[in-house]
């Protein structure tokens, strides 16, 4: 360091000597010459300021320039964020901090039509996991196995592997549910436990609670909505609308308070319940349906069966039962074969219980007559191209005679007088072949061949109830029909649709189809019908406390294109009072033990009588008196009919 006064060992002249105190400059030349200074710097290296200026510009100007035109950029795409996308992004933000949480709707309730609930809504919670907030799936678990009635190791396992995915690739699920359908008091203890990232939803559990009763009528729902039955033909007014509310959060998907221990919620909309249906069932006598199959059941061991009533004078069904059965509580124990219809999706050759209608017709169209003898062949009638038996050598019988027997030769002859046409048109009068368009899914038509594949065989196999497929809906259906006076009606089974405040928004009418007999041609038919059950093929449908009327049927499978003699479908259809009918009731069992009987008045007409009797009696309607029943009891011992079919 040097002090202030001190000289410098060596200084610059701040202006150099004149050249002529310089001398001359020194020659160089040669490998020791020096280059010459750049432009614009002097040769002692001091810049000249002109032209250093000017590179100095040049070099910001290269550097500024980009960071005006990013900072230009900047301003349009602000100035078009803040003037001319402001609404959008002020509605993103919104949507960023607001969460929208779904309230579900309760489904409307089912009930019989003397208000016995079918199907219900009960309150139930969901336990979910937010993976993302929570910290230790490992003591959650710990915690909620017991109360889950779950594997702890399970349910840690399933949180950690959600965790790791998204952790991973964020393609994971954040939300994972854990428990569904957990009782409130279970809920309760969950959420006293206050782990953060477990969380309980809202929602209900769809509760039957009289069981298998009336399952495959009712069907089931899960938690997408009706899957089966009337839960699936009514979903779209059973399921209601889900309310939902929304509500200010944090990034931990936490309500943000207001101060007041309330979060802030600026909307809300409450769910709203779906509609309540009353069906046309009766639950009492639907019991006795399903109580009369077991019995079938148990005693002729079928592949399945089915019973069916209905209100002749309103084609309401008040009972459809099927076997096998399945819990809707518990669908997934069952499989098809157990959760089918058959009532409407199954259908069969309707043998004996179709002669009823070609020899209806042939009454209303004047091709008969009640008192006109036909002759039964001995059992056997040869034509050229076919031969026919009946199950008894009958010889001559008259009209109302040969229906009580059931021969197969007298339905062939009375077909015969009908043509291909008349008896094509009956049949598609009564409505075979088509749709009843009951209010239940999954209906078959039947089967009805084209009128111009029929042949002259035709005319032998129809009358007899071959050739032809049938429902049991469309079967009972046109039994109905038959003995109300001869109006064909629409089957239904809703009979009122009501608000969840308990208005009443739909009540069903009986609907008409069209007239298909007189009510002269009807009455005629039903005095017939009561002597098959006194006379006949169906004495074991005969009870002493109401006139029963009915018929047989016996009808042979088709296996391997040609008709078994060891599978049969046994029913009977019958109906009751005789006099003034209210119920129709139809009982068919298929590919019955054949050792142990499978002709329908031994294994279809003994249940159609319990049935008619004690659902007549639940209806309230007036038996026979004291006196009346012993007079019908003597007189049935007293009566003697022959008949196997």
């Amino acid at each position: 360091m040097l002090d202030r006064d001190q000289t410098p060992p060596f200084s610059l002249p701040l202006s150099g000597p004149s050249a002529a105190d310089r001398g001359p400059e020194p020659s160089v030349t040669g490998a020791h010459a020096a280059p010459p200074p750049p432009c614009g710097v002097h040769s002692c290296g001091i810049p000249v300021p002109g032209e250093g200026r000017k590179t100095i510009r040049a070099r910001m100007a290269i550097l500024i320039a980009p960071l005006l035109l990013v900072f230009a950029l900047l301003a349009v795409r602000l100035t078009r964020i803040h003037v001319l996308e402001s609404e959008h992004w002020q509605e993103t933000a919104e949507a960023q901090r607001r969460s929208i949480e779904r309230k579900p709707a309760p489904r409307g309730e089912l009930k019989d039509k003397n208000n016995v609930v079918l199907v219900q809504s009960l309150k139930r919670e969901t336990v979910i996991a937010d993976v993302e907030i929570l910290k230790d799936p490992a003591a959650a678990a710990r915690a909620l196995a017991p109360l889950l009635a779950l594997e702890e190791s399970a349910l840690a396992g399933r949180m950690e592997r959600a965790a790791a995915a998204r952790k991973d690739n964020r393609s994971g699920p954040r939300v994972i549910y854990l428990a569904r359908n957990v009782e409130p008091e279970t809920a309760e203890k969950i959420q006293a436990l206050k782990i953060r990232g477990i969380a309980l939803e809202d929602g209900f559990k769809r509760l039957y609670p009289q069981g298998p009763l009336a399952c495959h009528l009712l069907g089931w729902a899960g938690i997408d909505g009706g899957k089966e039955g009337l839960e699936l033909k009514l979903d779209g007014m059973l399921r209601g609308v889900p309310g939902y509310y929304t509500y200010e959060r944090d990034a931990a998907r936490r309500p943000i308070s207001r101060g007041d221990g309330e979060s802030y919620t600026p909307q809300a909309h409450a769910p709203r319940p779906g509609l309540n249906v009353t069906l046309t069932i009766d639950a009492g006598i639907q019991f006795v349906c399903e109580e009369e199959l077991e019995k079938i059941v148990a005693q002729f061991h079928p592949k399945g069966a089915t019973a069916l009533a209905m209100d002749v004078r309103t084609g309401a069904i008040v009972a459809m039962a099927n076997y096998p059965n399945f819990d809707p509580n518990q669908p997934g124990d069952s499989g098809y074969a157990e959760r089918r219809n058959r009532a409407v999706t199954d259908m069969y050759e309707p043998g004996s219980t179709f002669k009823t209608f070609i020899a209806a017709v042939a009454l209303e169209k004047g091709a008969c007559r009640r008192n006109e003898r036909f002759d039964c062949e001995n059992g056997v009638w040869r034509v050229p191209w076919r031969t026919l038996h009946d199950s008894h050598a009958y010889g001559m019988l008259t009209f109302d005679e040969a229906l009580v027997h059931s021969s197969n030769i007298w339905a062939a002859k009375v077909g015969m007088r009908m043509g291909l046409d008349g008896t094509y048109d009956l049949v598609r009068s009564f409505g075979f072949g088509e749709r009843t368009q009951v209010d239940l899914p999954g209906e078959s038509p039947g089967l009805v061949r084209p009128r111009k594949s029929w042949t002259k065989d035709s005319l032998l196999s129809v009358p007899m109830g071959q050739e032809i497929c049938v429902t049991p809906l469309q079967l009972v259906n046109a039994y109905s029909a038959m003995v109300n006076g001869g109006v064909l009606l629409r089957p239904h089974v809703v009979e009122e649709i009501h608000s969840p405040r308990g208005e009443t928004l739909y009540r069903m009418q009986p609907q008409a189809v069209r007239r298909v007999i007189s009510p002269e041609t009807s009455r005629a038919m039903r005095e017939i019908l009561v002597r098959v059950v006194e006379e006949g093929t169906g004495r074991n449908a005969w009870c002493k406390e109401y006139a029963i009327g009915g018929k047989t049927g016996t009808a042979q499978k088709v296996e391997n294109g040609r008709y078994s003699h060891d599978k049969f479908v046994g029913s009977f259809c019958g109906f009751a009072p005789a006099e003034a009918p209210r119920l129709v009731c139809l009982v068919t069992v298929d590919e019955p033990e054949r050792s142990k009987g499978y002709y329908g008045g031994t294994v279809a007409a003994p249940a159609v009588r319990e049935i008619l009797r004690r659902g007549l009696s639940a209806l309230k309607v007036p038996e026979r008196t004291p006196q009346e029943q012993a007079a019908a009891e003597k007189a049935f011992k007293f009566r003697r009919a022959g008949g196997g079919d």
